[in-house]
């Protein structure tokens, strides 16, 4: 007896010395796991004085235990329970474990946060283009790094970005492509601007699928300047520059009055000015870091700077048994930049450059990951400064993420998954509105051949997944019986729908453009386009045979082509021939196939002209489906020629009017079945390399060479030292160049930095 109390009398003096030390988890985990160490197992002395002992230290315990830390408790007491042979020692130990149950959280703050991590992650975009103003009919080269908001690592779960080009004055959307990620997970294509367009402000946005799940306010927006014919107002434009937008950012979010946050000395100071007699704790999150940690009021709670990832940090005191908030805010947490280091010499006059890259954390461990990297010439492009850089783009903590949401388990309705693949959707009913049953469908591409048939079961809905095709791509579909009969069937195709954007609101803002890029871009474009087509003089011909117009109503065309033109021959598309014409293939808003005339102006409620091929009604995916070598005649009438006209009993749109005529015997090939459908849904644009020329053999040059961007590439891939070299040549004006490179790495690192090298 006199042993017992003399161990337990030791121990309890050693607990009584460090009683004020029993506040946090780690002092109470450790000193379980310590006093267990002793435990043996078979001396009854010993294992009575270990079991009060635990159950001692679970009563002196001042704080919270959350579930997680409850159950690891929970599990080493057990572990010690199972030791003890007498039931004594052992209902004594399962005192201690009630003890600790009551000082348990009834909700697990940390892993609700995680949960809804986990089930609903979010995407971040952002943009880099090559330069921040072009002019009209230049190329706009870009590269979308899609991220996850949380740990800003690189992701590809959306295997396709959409990319989209605004004229915020006429609110019209301009162009749309779909970009689709590479082996290596990077998104990256090029616009083309067309030379018709006015100078002015434009927006690039950028989202995901998965992002349209919230509110389009969390998409990409960025300012796109083109300088040409401003119609701007006077007021608005100076000679020397061009007056634009700039993105007015939102307010950040209010603290709370009695919560008081700060940072000194390397150390971000936290205290809660208010009186609660309900347990508490402080939660940490955004920008990676997630952090849940016991707070009493009124004492102040020091944070490691060092500890937190850099970025947007919302800090929350939460009631530990409701998960009620009591206040919350927010700061921002500046941490060491990634060290960037670009070097080389500048050259000129057509002669070759290499420039070094390295890349490395702020403690000097190399970074490895795939950057996009642009060579501008300085003279005449300047450094973007109209919105921030990646780094303070993808440092914004996403509103969605709601602390109260995430401790009510209130979770969002998805209505769009990640985007793995493209599809089509639709549904097959018979004609008299009674329902096909069993039916199937069949799936043709004539462009490889491929065909397949799906069986619908009891379902008149389908939705065909697995899809991936370039824009351009037809499919022919046909819905038929199970029998296969296609009698009294009709196949209905879904239309695809876009989101309605969020353009942001900007606030007017001086941009000087330096003197001479007006003149060197436009140069740019003329020597050096996408496709790498020199423009020459139009070419006048003399003599041309006068044609009988081949339309009923005996009307001369605006514009025309006939059989015995032997450019017809020539044409490898329709989009070509009706693009001499004067007539643009473009996808409108809700991503449908329209023409539109370059000539006379165009209404707000613009529908594209009326279409007739062989004296029936069609379509632009059923024009766009026609061999420019099987065509008798096709005339276009413009708005102005199609005003007042009537054309087999309709009235004529006055957006123009295009009459198709095909050869004898491939009359009445474009009819189509109810039964089947031809579409041509958008797909993603084939890649675009940038265009760098070689200058080997200076002598052999073949056109003047004024680029405003020297060198673009999407993809620079560092070594396992951080290292990577790119080589270009010199322009025939370049001496001094801009030189920028973005991105993150591979473990999440925001990467940037802008030199000037001369």
């Amino acid at each position: 007896m006199r042993r017992i109390l003399l161990i337990i009398g030791i121990v309890f003096a050693i607990l009584n010395g460090s009683a004020q030390s029993i506040s946090t988890y780690g002092d109470l985990r450790a000193k379980v796991l310590h006093v267990g160490q002793k435990l043996t197992g078979h001396n009854t002395t010993n294992d009575q004085a270990i079991a009060v002992i635990v159950r001692e230290l679970a009563m002196n315990y001042q704080g919270r235990l959350s579930r997680q830390q409850f159950q690891e408790l929970k599990d080493t007491i057990e572990v010690m329970r199972s030791q003890l042979s007498a039931d004594t020692w052992k209902t004594v130990l399962n005192s201690a474990i009630e003890t600790l149950q009551e000082k348990t959280d009834t909700l697990d703050i940390q892993q609700r946060i995680l949960d809804y991590y986990k089930r609903v992650p979010q995407e971040q975009i952002y943009v880099h283009t090559d330069r921040p103003y072009y002019v009209p009919g230049d190329t706009v080269w870009f590269r979308a790094h899609l991220v996850d908001a949380v740990t800003h690592t690189p992701i590809s779960r959306s295997r396709y970005v959409y990319v989209e080009l605004l004229d915020q004055q006429a609110d019209t959307l301009m162009q749309r492509v779909v970009v689709k990620c590479d082996n290596d997970g990077v998104f990256a294509n090029a616009l083309l601007l067309p030379k018709t367009i006015r100078g002015g402000s434009y927006t690039l946005a950028a989202y995901t699928q998965w992002m349209r799940n919230f509110p389009a306010e969390r998409f990409f927006y960025k300012q796109l300047v083109v300088v040409g014919n401003s119609s701007l107002t006077d007021s608005q434009s100076e000679p020397d520059g061009l007056a634009v937008r700039t993105l007015r950012t939102h307010s950040p979010l209010l603290t709370d009055s009695t919560l008081e946050l700060g940072q000194r000395k390397g150390q971000l100071l936290i205290q809660l000015n208010k009186t609660i007699d309900k347990p508490l704790a402080c939660v940490l999150y955004g920008s990676g870091n997630l952090i849940v940690a016991d707070y009493t009021p009124g004492k102040v709670l020091r944070i490691d700077s060092q500890t937190l990832r850099p970025g947007s940090l919302s800090v929350a005191m939460v009631n530990r048994e409701t998960g009620a908030i009591i206040a919350e805010g927010q700061t921002n947490i500046e941490g060491k930049d990634a060290q960037v280091t670009i070097s080389g010499k500048a050259q000129s006059n057509n002669n070759p450059m290499e420039l070094n890259i390295d890349v490395a954390d702020a403690d000097g461990t190399p970074l490895y990951g795939n950057f996009s990297f642009s060579v501008t010439d300085y003279d005449v492009v300047q450094p973007d400064t109209l919105q921030p850089a990646i780094d303070k783009s993808l440092s914004q903590q996403p509103a969605d993420y709601s602390l109260a949401n995430m401790l009510s388990g209130r979770f969002p309705e998805i209505d769009y998954g990640f985007q793995t693949s493209q599809t089509i959707s639709g549904s097959i009913r018979g004609t008299i509105f009674k329902k096909v049953k069993h039916p199937k469908l069949m799936l043709f591409r004539p462009d490889t051949g491929f065909r397949t048939t799906f069986e619908l079961g009891d379902s008149s809905r389908f939705t065909i997944n697995g899809l991936d095709f370039p824009d351009g791509t037809t499919y022919v579909l046909e819905g038929m019986r199970r029998t296969g009969s296609t009698s009294l069937v009709q196949l209905n195709i879904d239309s695809i729908s876009y989101p309605q954007l969020h353009v942001p609101q900007w606030s007017i803002q001086k941009l000087d453009i330096p003197e001479g890029f007006n003149k060197q871009a436009k140069e740019q474009v003329m020597y050096g386009s996408i496709d790498r087509e020199i423009e020459l003089p139009e070419v006048v011909k003399e003599k041309k045979r006068q044609h009988k117009p081949t339309n009923l109503m005996g009307v001369p065309p605006f514009r025309a082509f006939y059989d015995d033109d032997p450019m017809l021959n020539n044409f490898h598309s329709m989009e070509i021939l009706l693009s001499t014409l004067g007539i643009p293939v473009y996808r409108d808003a809700e991503g449908e196939l329209q023409v539109r005339a370059r000539s006379g102006s165009v209404s707000a409620n613009y529908h594209g002209p009326t279409i007739y091929i062989d004296e029936f009604r069609c379509n632009v995916e059923e024009l766009l489906m026609l061999q420019p070598s099987t065509i008798e005649s096709i005339e276009w009438f413009d708005h102005v020629g199609a005003a007042h006209m009537t054309i087999y009993g309709w009235n004529v749109s006055t957006s123009g009017l295009l009459l198709v005529r095909q050869k004898p015997g491939l009359h009445g090939r474009i009819f189509r079945p109810l039964s089947m459908a031809t579409v041509q849904p958008q797909g993603w644009k084939p890649s675009i390399e940038f265009y760098s020329p070689q200058y080997t053999d200076p002598t052999a040059k073949a056109r003047p060479d004024h680029r405003t961007t020297l060198y673009w590439n999407p993809k620079v891939e560092t070594d396992d030292n951080g290292h990577a070299t790119v080589r270009f040549y010199a322009s025939d004006v370049s001496k001094r160049y801009l030189v920028t490179l973005e991105g993150v790495s591979n473990d999440g690192i925001i990467v940037q930095k802008t030199v000037i090298i001369e």
